[in-house]
């Protein structure tokens, strides 16, 4: 295939795959209709799109190195609208977010759980680097309206309980959307609701876990520790029920980060526990949906939590292991763990503020990429331990590039 092109390679790629262009629209999150042209050599492309569509794809750069070698033959010029068609591509799949994913072969009612299920992957791999999370945002709530259409005609059975696990799990992310990365703590706490009345209508114990662990984030917002740990103790009760040592560390490392500005040593007592608890997991599978939390998260909660207590060298080492540890698609997260970083190389006695600035700076960069408003927030806090540098050419050069982020 030395002689094929890049809009051929697409094209037998996506083919490959049994994806529609309206598949990988939501994959690649470029217009359906600029995809086709691409396809049918009408439009070059680009760099960036070929970097897209290898990675929606799994291709391990095929794409990219195609791209190149066709980039050299003589062409149009290259059309530089990349960002205009993701956002076209997120609004358009907002008014039809379930038209993108392929039918099952079996019952209407298994068909449609399945549809739901394929399309809640798709919002999982888009939120961890999503550039636009309003625009995800309005693709799961259109995704939880479906929902409640496809309850009224699956019935009763194992279908019903597919779809409300579903629901269960999109109301999580829509949570999620809402209170870490829009910073609505009000609309978030609606989702998590949702989410967690769906999944006890589904007897789910891991998702109404899930969902009570996410709701003590709200009160603890608002300073009322106690109801966020009576949240909390709510989740790890249901977390004991299925046995998954995963999910019930998860909730002992929220915990820890709730407590870890009003009780250091409760604090301290359940980052210890969450530590066991992940130590002691065994082969029980993790669930699809549970994809914020690992060994590398636990690092980053760990290290907040080290810093808050005064143990700076410690915490310096943990926020380190989360960033290696972290996979290249967690891209806000890693925004999170680098301002931490930097946070705790301004605090102690053994300070480096051109150090801090530097990787205060790479979390900018990361947040380019993914809107994030939590680790925006603790870049601005970052910004107001550095005040008494700020006549640095360290700090200057950060306040350039903390320009370019929204308020």
């Amino acid at each position: 295939m030395t002689d094929e092109t890049f809009g051929q390679a697409l094209r037998r790629s996506r083919l490959s795959r049994g994806l529609s262009l309206r598949n990988l629209q939501v994959l690649a999150r470029y217009d359906f209709t600029y995809l086709g042209q691409v396809e049918r050599g009408e439009k070059p492309g680009s760099f960036e799109l070929a970097k897209t569509c290898d990675k929606a794809l799994g291709l391990a750069g095929e794409l990219v190195e195609i791209y190149r070698r066709s980039a050299t033959r003589p062409a149009s010029p290259p059309d530089g609208n990349d960002d205009m068609r993701r956002r076209t591509a997120l609004k358009a799949l907002a008014v039809t977010p379930l038209a993108v994913a392929a039918p099952a072969h079996g019952t209407a009612a298994t068909d449609e759980a399945t549809r739901l299920e394929r399309t809640a992957e798709i919002y999982r791999s888009l939120y961890h680097n999503a550039n636009s999370p309003r625009d995800l945002l309005a693709l799961a709530h259109n995704h939880l309206d479906t929902t409640i259409d496809v309850l009224h005609r699956v019935g009763s059975g194992p279908d019903r309980t597919r779809v409300l696990r579903n629901r269960s799990e999109i109301g999580t992310l829509a949570g999620r959307l809402a209170f870490f990365d829009i910073r609505d703590p009000v609309t978030a706490r609606g989702y998590f609701h949702l989410a967690h009345e769906a999944a006890s209508q589904a007897a789910d114990h891991a998702l109404v876990t899930a969902a009570l662990g996410h709701l003590a984030y709200i009160p603890a917002g608002d300073g009322n520790t106690s109801a966020a740990l009576d949240y909390l103790h709510a989740a790890a009760d249901n977390a004991e029920c299925i046995g998954t040592s995963l999910l019930h560390s998860w909730i002992r490392a929220v915990e820890a980060e709730l407590l870890s500005t009003v009780n250091r040593t409760a604090s301290l007592h359940a980052l210890d526990a969450a530590q066991r608890l992940l130590d002691q997991r065994g082969a029980e599978p993790s669930p699809p949906w549970f994809d914020y939390y690992s060994r590398a998260r636990f690092s980053g909660f760990r290290g907040y939590t080290l810093m808050k207590a005064g143990r700076i060298t410690d915490a310096r080492a943990a926020l380190a292991q989360a960033v290696d540890g972290l996979p290249a698609t967690a891209v806000k997260q890693r925004a999170v763990f680098l301002t931490d970083i930097a946070s705790a190389y301004v605090t102690g006695t053994d300070t480096d503020v051109e150090h801090a600035c530097t990787l205060a700076s790479a979390s900018v960069s990361h947040l380019t990429h993914a809107g994030y408003a939590t680790a925006n927030v603790r870049l601005r806090a970052f910004r107001r331990q550095v005040r008494r540098w700020e006549d640095t050419q360290a700090v200057r050069d950060l306040d350039e590039r903390l320009a370019l982020l929204p308020n």
